[in-house]
């Protein structure tokens, strides 16, 4: 044989005895076993019905003014004088200060000439009260003495009897003192005087004008006390009590301010369905006209229960498990507190779907359950 005959030869064993080898270790080796795949089971999260307390906490926006705030207007006509400060937008004045004074030369010398003739006729008075009524002669002497002409006018003395009021009367003397007295209110209307310590926010004059009866000269507002309108829900101004301290923030300035609750509306505002709550602060930092944001506890809700909002079905129903099945229940909405709301309307101990799940239904079987903590 030669030898290339011998190579096929020996080739071919080889390849006879790799694939009897083969089958015989195939028939040897067991099948591989697969491990029973055990079934992946959804557990649905359960509650439980717990009524108590809840305490959440009460949010109001809405704008800052300044407590007290006065547009002035002239009660009488002149020319604006110069005063020591000028009244300007931005100038802070004291309370009593004079804002702005008009020129009352031609009317002061009319009260001077009311009041001198008043003084001619008590004088022509006091010799026949003295033949008539002795006893009255002194006081009114002693009014005649003390009546100065640049000071304001005294009260009258009292009559004695109702004779010497009429005898009084017939002199004219009470016609005049009326008169004086008119006129002196008038005259202090020259002068406006700053009603509380302040600065001027809005000044439409300038000396030496002509200001006119009715003409509105500015708008003078104080810097102490603020107060914040807030319009808040029915439900959370039964919350709310005068007194109340308040939490107050501003983007506009760092830090917090306190408040308190000074008054609450007792109208419901009909376009917005919401009540008003005044709220009053004080700080150098706040200015007439900010947007602020208040924050404060309000009353506990008794005997209610909270759940997170997406469990709610058509806003205000819950899904209820009876035995293993799933049930609709009204519950009555009493409030919210961020993703969370405060129900009453079911017993006590009830069991309420805890989790949303997609397959619920009315009538739903559940899968094994598991107990969820309740609601705060």
């Amino acid at each position: 044989m030669s030898g290339k005959k011998r190579m096929w030869l020996i080739a071919l064993i080889v390849i006879i005895l790799g694939v009897v080898i083969g089958i015989v270790l195939s028939r040897q080796k067991e099948p591989m076993r697969r491990r029973p795949s055990k079934a992946r089971q959804k557990t649905i999260k359960i509650l439980t019905v717990k009524y108590g307390n809840i305490k959440t906490a009460v949010e109001m926006t809405g704008p800052l003014y300044a407590y007290n705030k006065v547009e002035l207007y002239a009660e009488v006509s002149g020319i604006l004088q110069e005063t020591s400060k000028p009244f300007k937008e931005g100038c802070r004045y004291k309370k009593g200060e004079f804002l702005v004074r008009i020129d009352d030369s031609v009317y002061k010398n009319n009260l001077l000439a009311q009041k001198s003739n008043l003084v001619n006729q008590l004088t022509l008075l006091l010799p026949d009260l003295g033949i008539d009524f002795p006893q009255s002669a002194q006081k009114w002497e002693v009014y005649l003495k003390n009546l100065k002409l640049e000071n304001p006018l005294p009260e009258l003395p009292e009559p004695a009897s109702d004779k010497e009021r009429y005898y009084i009367v017939s002199r004219n003397i009470y016609n005049l003192f009326y008169t004086i007295k008119s006129m002196e209110a008038t005259f202090a209307k020259y002068t406006l005087g700053a009603p509380f310590a302040g600065v001027v926010t809005q000044s439409l004059i300038n000396p030496g004008t002509l200001v006119r009866v009715g003409q509105k000269l500015g708008e003078f507002t104080s810097t102490d006390l603020y107060e914040m309108e807030a319009a808040v829900g029915l439900f959370e101004a039964n919350r709310l009590k005068i007194g109340q301290p308040v939490t107050l923030k501003t983007e506009d300035v760092r830090g917090a301010f306190s408040g308190k609750i000074q008054r609450i509306n007792r109208v419901i505002d009909r376009s917005s369905m919401t009540v008003k709550v005044y709220i009053h602060t004080r700080d150098s930092r706040l200015r007439d006209g900010m947007y602020m944001q208040a924050h404060t506890e309000g009353e506990p809700i008794t005997d209610a229960y909270s759940v997170a909002k997406d469990l709610l079905v058509e806003k205000s129903r819950l899904y209820v498990v009876e035995g293993s099945i799933l049930r609709l229940r009204q519950v009555e909405i009493i409030g919210e507190k961020g993703g969370r709301v405060i129900i009453r309307g079911l017993a006590d101990g009830t069991r309420i779907l805890g989790e949303a799940w997609s397959e619920a239904k009315e009538g739903k079987q559940l899968p094994p359950l598991k107990t969820g903590k309740q609601g705060k």
